[in-house]
């Protein structure tokens, strides 16, 4: 019984809309999605808008997926012991340390020096006479 009910008051509803939709002539409707259409479409600054904040979406989420792949990357650890008898730290890790050798002689540190030839010209003379 109420499942019929409901049947009949969506079939009035169907009937209803269809009478609505018969009333309207196709002109109107189409003259109705063309605006719509232009009204979306054819404002430029919504779409500059649009662009700009899909691009800071997608650079926020690259680096976010960044973040969460460097979160993920477990630390290394290493673990000191003390040796009593020599009193020195022992790292069983592999590691690398720098070593200072003293004065090295990079070609790329040194500084070169300017060498000024005095002439006897009104432009360069010096005034130590």
């Amino acid at each position: 019984m109420f499942s019929q009910d409901i049947v009949v008051v969506l079939r009035d509803w169907i009937i209803l809309i269809s009478n609505i939709m018969v009333r309207i002539k196709t002109k109107h409707i189409f003259l109705y999605v063309i605006g719509i259409t232009l009204l979306i479409f054819g404002q430029r600054s919504f779409w500059e808008d649009f662009k700009v904040a899909s691009k800071q979406k997608e650079t926020a989420k690259k680096i976010a997926d960044e973040a969460l792949l460097a979160s993920e990357k477990g630390f290394e650890v290493q673990t000191l012991e003390y040796d009593s008898i020599q009193k020195s730290w022992k790292n069983k890790a592999t590691y690398f340390q720098t070593l200072h050798v003293g004065n090295v002689n990079f070609k790329a540190l040194k500084r070169f020096n300017k060498t000024f030839v005095e002439t006897n010209d009104d432009e360069n003379a010096s005034d130590s006479f």
